[in-house]
């Protein structure tokens, strides 16, 4: 026993001292810094600047009011969807307390009545929990500025359109500080006439929304004067065009729906995919270490004095903790930058962890990692015990390699799209992908039996694979560039 923990220790000592180990320990700490430190820097402001250009003065007004409206309705469902997230009851009577949804010009004018933003922020403030973060309500996408320095606006279209072109090909200034010109429209004066049109001109990168928008509000627009000019009453086609359709949507509740399972399913995944990346990282390094250890001849020294059996059990032991130090160094950064910045990334892992919140989830996760680590471990060491040098551990570890990532992939596509879909339920009760399958669906649930009966037969495998790999390790440790057949498997050597 003390010589398999004292192998164990020179095998996590000699790989945790190798640079490789620690470029690799540091490499998502430093993924995740960089990939912060980019979002910050390199993406550009949200919005684009609109310049609408209406020689008749009648259409101009009712875009930006629309585009206005649009903006507003982002802002109370961004309200709605805080309210409900912080579990934050909200006054009598307020609009963005009735959960995120798509809001009636009505119910905006309501909320703008009753104090708009400035009010709900307070309010908001005053109810929300200690650990909440403060509201941030979404920026503009869409500014209409007036035409920049320049723009020929009293020369017809052509000469706005020539003279606006240039100015599409840098940031202009908004009330929102510099941002892209993403769309320049041009109404002539007769527009709605034979033959006048509505022209638009892009940066090359068109939003469908706002060019959408602009047609509805005209389409709209002319649709009223025809109206009128048959004689249709103003005060009536104003209360006809306020008419909607009364809708009720139901949705799931807090915490379910495909979107929730999506995100409840996200953070198991991504241990399945850690895992199977420092198995990937670790099980080179003790392969690589083995093969040395037998063409130098040191492994006929150090089976002078212990058994194969301590040599195999104390570098499975030491492979396994280099890697529960990568998982765990890995997760406690992961956890701590998600609660101590804010952005997309910490609203994104927040939530996730609360797939991992019951203790029997916990213990499910942990038994299907170190299972997993140790399956695929004795895999790495058979590839070295029957390897004289890593030119002959290529030939086993390509194919190996691709048995194993192929199939992730095709699980964690298929989970994402549905957990309990036929591809993760079949893979769940092959012992070699069960691990992987297994930790990605248990944030989506996965019933009791199912998790018994995969966990016992993956337990059966690693059985299996200790008395063979015991096996071929008698058979072939103290062998150099001999073969080894099924028979000496299938008998186990005298010791």
């Amino acid at each position: 026993m003390n010589a398999m923990w004292l192998v164990a220790a020179r095998e996590f000592r000699q790989i945790t001292t190798t640079r490789s180990f620690w470029v690799t320990l540091l490499l998502l700490p430093v993924a995740i810094v960089l990939s912060q430190l980019s979002v910050r820097l390199l993406q550009p402001p949200p919005g684009v600047a609109v310049v609408i250009v209406d020689q008749s003065g009648r259409y101009a007004p009712q875009i930006q009011q629309r585009i206005t409206l649009d903006h507003d309705r982002q802002v109370l469902s961004d309200l709605g969807a805080y309210a409900l997230k912080w579990k934050i009851t909200p006054p009598p009577g307020a609009v963005w307390g009735q959960g995120p949804r798509l809001f009636s010009p009505g119910e905006v004018a309501a909320f703008e009545a009753a104090g708009g933003l400035p009010q709900a922020s307070a309010a908001i403030t005053r109810l929300k929990p200690a650990a909440a973060p403060a509201f941030r309500p979404p920026p503009p996408f869409f500014i209409p500025i007036a035409p920049p320095a320049g723009v020929v606006t009293d020369r017809g279209p052509e000469a706005f359109g020539a003279s606006l072109i240039p100015k599409m090909k840098k940031d202009v200034a908004t009330p929102n500080g510099p941002r892209q010109l993403s769309l320049g429209v041009y109404i002539p004066a007769d527009f709605g006439a034979a033959g006048a049109a509505a022209r638009m001109w892009t940066n090359g990168r068109p939003n469908p929304g706002l060019v959408e928008t602009v047609r509805q509000e005209l389409t709209g627009a002319l649709r009223a004067q025809a109206l009128q000019t048959s004689g249709v009453d103003t005060a009536a086609l104003a209360r006809i065009s306020a008419i909607s359709a009364p809708v009720t949507l139901a949705a799931p509740p807090a915490g379910s729906g495909r979107g929730q399972m999506m995100l409840r399913s996200a953070l198991p995944l991504a241990l399945a995919y850690l895992l199977l990346l420092s198995l990937m990282m670790s099980g080179s390094w003790m392969l690589q270490g083995l093969i040395e250890e037998r063409s130098n001849k040191l492994l006929e020294s150090v089976l002078a004095c212990i058994t194969p059996d301590d040599l195999l059990y104390g570098k499975l032991i030491g492979v396994v903790a280099v890697g529960l130090l990568m998982i765990s160094a890995w997760m406690v950064f992961a956890v701590g930058a998600a609660f101590s910045v804010q952005g997309a990334v910490a609203d994104f892992v927040r939530p996730a962890l609360g797939s991992i919140s019951s203790p029997w989830i916990v213990v499910a996760l942990a038994y299907y990692f170190l299972a997993g680590y140790l399956a695929v471990s004795m895999m790495f060491l058979a590839v070295g015990a029957v390897s004289d040098s890593m030119r002959d551990a290529q030939g086993y570890l390509t194919p190996l390699i691709m048995v194993l990532t192929i199939p992730f992939i095709a699980i964690a596509s298929a989970v994402l799209q549905n957990p309990d879909g036929l591809l993760p339920r079949v893979m769940s009760w092959i012992p070699i992908y069960a691990p992987f399958a297994m930790m990605a669906r248990l944030g989506s649930g996965v019933s009791p039996w199912e998790v018994a009966g995969s966990g016992a037969l993956l337990a059966v495998f690693i059985g299996v694979e200790f008395v063979l790999l015991g096996r071929l390790f008698r058979a072939t440790l103290l062998q150099s560039g001999q073969s080894i057949g099924l028979k000496a498997l299938r008998r186990r050597p005298a010791t």
